[in-house]
């Protein structure tokens, strides 16, 4: 072990530290990480100053002034009621229709954060219409869409096998197994029909009633105060919102990157007179931004110390040559869990393949959530998902023959 991985991990235990026992600001606290892992050399400085041009940081922006812009538009109120009547004044019921209808619509875009910011505030005007807070609804929605990524090969799940076998080729990969375009699918359907299962029928009966920290972002005091919007406006509005979500899902097959159709169409809310500069500038989730930051430099960090390398070395040592199937499984994806609570997956990719993502720092926000109730939230699925994906994948895919 180095002195740099040493150095690594204390300043991850200090991060992990400061979001769970301080009242900091989450994006406070991941800058000032950012600057240890900088001064410390775990990160270089161009690598640190890149993160902060990350699609994922640059797209949230234009998705929320999108979002603050749609939200005030009759077309929301209007569906709000159809959703009301639908559910037959059953708040469960029109959230349990959320999430059926996210589900399939992660069969053409599986990204969370793109479908949550293009329901968003739907949800939130379902949660004022039933007189409920968002804190009810918004971390259930935004989990099973964690877990619902069938990867049916339609869309992006089309060449979800081709991006398997790339890291096996990346990683040097050469006893001639390799995924098929049914593999993803075959793996991942049952575990995500499960879990629309328990997110559909229990899932909210963990959920605060209020929220635990003050709602930050897009919240219900905003959308109270909205000015009500020109017909010209409103039309237009809902127009770019279209746009934007078409674009979205055929982002690959245009050719446009995903942060510039939320730009284009957050400078168009803005010019057709949607959104005012504040209206603008008060939808940008800064504190979010910045936590996003922290996570994706704290990855680089992972992997330029070599700490991600030396925690992969020591699970090796642990399992042997030749473990069982079931340990195997068990023991990646219990590492995989509990570092994507930390680290995102766009830099760490090559060591274990994680699944973290950008959308729960946004739930936090808009849920006002604090750790102790993501924590009391997420415990249950974590462990059903834990049980059903060893138990499945070892069954269909046993680790030796």
């Amino acid at each position: 072990m180095t002195n740099l991985i040493i150095i690594n991990i204390v300043i991850w235990l200090i991060m992990l530290g400061m979001l769970g026992f301080t009242k900091y600001s989450f994006g406070g606290i991941a800058m000032f990480i950012v600057l240890l892992l900088v001064l410390t050399g775990c990160v270089d400085p161009k690598t640190a100053l890149a993160k902060f041009a990350d699609q994922n940081i640059i797209m949230m922006p234009g998705l929320m002034m999108v979002a603050a812009g749609f939200s005030k538009t009759k077309l929301i109120k209007n569906i709000g009621n159809v959703l009301y009547k639908v559910s037959g004044g059953s708040f469960e019921k029109c959230i349990a229709i959320f999430m059926v209808i996210l589900f399939f619509m992660g069969l053409i875009l599986g990204a969370a954060l793109t479908r949550l910011a293009i329901v968003y505030p739907l949800i939130l005007e379902v949660c004022e219409k039933f007189g409920k807070s968002p804190s009810k609804a918004m971390f259930p929605l935004a989990a099973l869409m964690l877990s619902d990524q069938t990867s049916i090969p339609l869309g992006s799940g089309a060449v979800a096998y081709v991006r398997l076998n790339g890291f096996l080729e990346s990683a040097g990969y050469t006893f001639g197994d390799t995924f098929g375009v049914w593999d993803p699918f075959i793996a991942r359907a049952p575990i995500c029909v499960i879990m629309l299962l328990y997110f559909v029928f229990f899932s909210m009966k963990l959920s605060p009633e209020t929220p635990p920290v003050e709602i930050k972002g897009l919240n219900m005091k905003q959308r109270k105060a909205a000015r009500e919007l020109t017909p010209f406006q409103d039309k237009m509005a809902i127009v770019i919102f279209i746009v934007m979500t078409a674009l979205l899902i055929s982002a690959d097959k245009i050719g446009l990157a995903q942060w510039e159709i939320t730009t284009a169409c957050a400078v168009l809310m803005y010019f057709t007179g949607v959104n005012t500069v504040k209206e603008s500038h008060d939808a940008i989730p800064i504190s979010l931004m910045m936590l996003l930051v922290g996570a994706y430099v704290m990855s680089e960090a992972f992997v330029q110390t070599g700490t991600g390398m030396f925690i992969g070395q020591k699970i090796a040592a642990m399992l042997g040559d030749h473990p069982n199937t079931f340990v195997l499984y068990f023991m990646f994806c219990l590492i995989v869990i509990i570092l994507t609570q930390f680290m995102n997956n766009g830099a760490t990719a090559n060591l274990f393949f994680p699944t973290a993502t950008p959308i729960m720092p946004l739930v936090m926000e808009s849920g006002g959530y604090d750790l102790k109730s993501m924590f009391k939230q997420g415990i249950i699925p974590a462990v059903l998902k834990l049980v059903t994906m060893i138990l499945w994948t070892s069954y269909m895919f046993p680790a030796f023959k």
